[in-house]
């Protein structure tokens, strides 16, 4: 259930920021028609005029030129601003690329201190055998309209009369409706650019905006999805995706769509033996239901949400407008914000590391919880290939990671990240039962409780990438055991066994800072490797490996004891070390 979320009054409110730059692309404008007897207007097209009508802040602003070549108006504003006693900007040209979509040649440059690019309006012609156009010309306002995806895409905002312009007369209405639909005819669209498929949907999805009933004939057309398969990379779908994911909103809707669209065994291609990858010898298991993947990104929506900082709240409402609100999600954030039962339910570790531990010292991870949280969106994603391998190279490795790098072409990082969130699923879940249904009674059972949350613990987090980000997939295995409430949690319903599952993680997490573990997978061993070899008079080997596991399981049940008594516990036990 939702609930209507749009302004029907759109307008724009510049910035003074905004409205200072505006007077000086004008008056560059004006001085270039009394020098040279010609006019030059100036557009602000794209993303910015649709994000500023729906109230969002939007800092990518590109400046369609009609008669001039973006690099040449650059340098007449850059002439300009240093008449009146700036300093000349340096100006970056940007070739075309088509194959990244670049298609003009763009200058950017920093004007006022916000970055801008400089673009010539334009009108393409396509041919058959590839979305790059064969002929690209300068173009009225209208003809660049009309050559955008859509229409709430196509709407341009004239520096010199301060007004929006609808050259395709339906996208401040598509806008105030919520709906995504091309100026043109809607396979004509896709035909050309098939990536637009993909674009179409993150739309969709990032607004919560309706595909129009053309449009979506369109892409359910064989043809059109043959076409995205062929005509378009694998790096490109990728990014496209990336964009999905870190909008910020509507990733579940976004699974949705592709689904219903006939579309997730494309942009998530399973493996096949001499497909993608050289050296797939062999694929093993079956893809599940892809419901699930939309259950539990849906889920992980919702739980993300509950503990969300101030300062990302405000970034949040900067970023995401949704052209209706999801009730069920509202409501059940209604019931879990604030609540005993979700007090440590953070994708990161928020508290500090214990004095009494040597750490290993890591780098400062850039951005460590959205980086985990958008993966944790990746890994419910994937989720319907848990059961799935490939056999690549005669190495084992999950259909997740197959599809992450060969399919997608994805980061190394994002790789990593994901196959270990999904890996650790059922271990998680085995961990969070046994801590629920054996709490310890006594110090003994404490300590055994703690070696064995412990390991889990370092076991996910000991992976360089996931560091402190390690309850992200507890967040996940959380996420899975509510996959069969589903229909419940939908209409907001938190009954009390669902309570209960949401209490057994909570309370796991709990427990974890309250034994001081939760910066485990930093811990440095006591008696290292070598340390360990020399004092059992052993060779270096695998073993040693075990070895450590044995020290670090001491390690967990005694914090806060030295060096030297795990030194002397190693030399009364030399039987655990054979």
């Amino acid at each position: 259930m939702s609930v209507s979320n749009i302004s029907r009054s759109l307008e724009i409110r510049l910035t003074e920021q905004e409205a200072k730059i505006c007077e000086v692309l004008d008056a560059v404008s004006k001085r270039y028609e009394e020098k040279e007897g010609k006019k030059v207007q100036l557009r602000i097209a794209g993303g910015w005029v649709r994000d500023k009508l729906l109230g969002l802040i939007c800092h990518d602003l590109d400046i369609g030129i009609d008669t001039m070549m973006g690099y040449d108006f650059a340098l007449l504003v850059n002439d300009y601003i240093e008449s009146i006693g700036h300093e000349k900007r340096s100006i970056a040209k940007i070739a075309t690329n088509p194959e990244k979509s670049k298609h003009l040649e763009t200058a950017t440059m920093v004007v006022l201190g916000m970055p801008l690019d400089f673009v010539n309006l334009r009108s393409e012609v396509y041919d058959d055998a590839s979305r790059i156009p064969s002929e690209i010309t300068f173009g009225t306002p209208s003809e660049d309209a009309h050559r955008r995806d859509f229409t709430i895409n196509a709407l341009l905002y004239n520096i010199h009369t301060r007004t929006v312009e609808d050259f395709t007369e339906r996208g401040l209405d598509d806008l105030k409706q919520g709906l995504v639909r091309t100026p043109l005819e809607p396979f004509e669209t896709f035909w050309e650019d098939p990536l637009r498929v993909m674009r179409c949907i993150r739309f969709a999805a990032r607004f919560n905006f309706k595909i129009v009933d053309e449009a979506k004939a369109a892409i359910l057309d064989p043809r059109i999805k043959q076409a995205l398969k062929t005509k378009i990379s694998k790096e490109r779908i990728g990014a496209e995706l990336d964009k999905m994911i870190d909008d910020g909103a509507g990733r579940s809707t976004a699974i949705q769509l592709l689904h219903d669209l006939s579309l997730y065994d494309v942009v998530f291609a399973p493996p096949e033996v001499d497909g993608t990858a050289k050296g797939t010898t062999a694929v093993q298991g079956d893809a599940r239901d892809v419901e699930d993947a939309f259950k539990l990104v849906w889920i992980m929506e919702w739980l993300l949400k509950i503990n969300l900082s101030t300062v990302e709240s405000a970034d949040l409402e900067k970023r995401i407008f949704q052209a209706e609100v999801d009730l069920g999600q509202e409501s059940l954030l209604s019931q879990t914000r604030g609540s005993p039962l979700t007090t440590h339910l953070y994708p990161v570790v928020t508290s500090a590391p214990s004095p009494h531990v040597v750490q290993i010292i890591s780098k400062d991870e850039p951005f460590p919880e959205k980086l985990g949280t958008r993966n944790l969106i990746l890994a419910g994603m994937l989720y319907p290939f848990r059961d799935m391998t490939a056999v690549v190279n005669k190495k084992h490795m999950s259909a997740g990671s197959w599809i992450l790098r060969y399919g997608l072409k994805g980061k190394n990082l994002d790789i990593d990240i994901v196959t270990k969130l999904m890996e650790s699923i059922e271990p998680v879940r085995r961990v969070v039962n046994a801590v629920t249904q054996n709490p310890a009674m006594d110090e003994e059972g404490v300590q055994r409780e703690r070696a064995e949350m412990g390991t889990v613990i370092r076991d996910i987090g000991f992976v360089q990438v996931i560091g402190k980000k390690w309850p992200c997939a507890f967040l996940l295995a959380l996420g899975v055991d509510l996959i069969p409430r589903f229909d419940a949690l939908r209409t907001g319903t938190l009954d009390e066994e669902t309570k209960t599952m949401i209490a057994a993680y909570n309370e796991f997490l709990c427990k974890a800072a309250a034994y001081h573990i939760d910066h485990c997978f930093a811990w440095k061993y006591l008696v290292d490797g070598k340390e360990l070899t020399k004092m059992l008079n052993i060779r270096p080997g695998p073993k040693v490996t075990d070895y450590l596991r044995v020290v670090m399981n001491w390690q967990l049940r005694h914090p806060r004891l030295s060096k030297e008594e795990c030194q002397a516990w190693i030399l009364d036990h030399p039987d655990l070390f054979t």
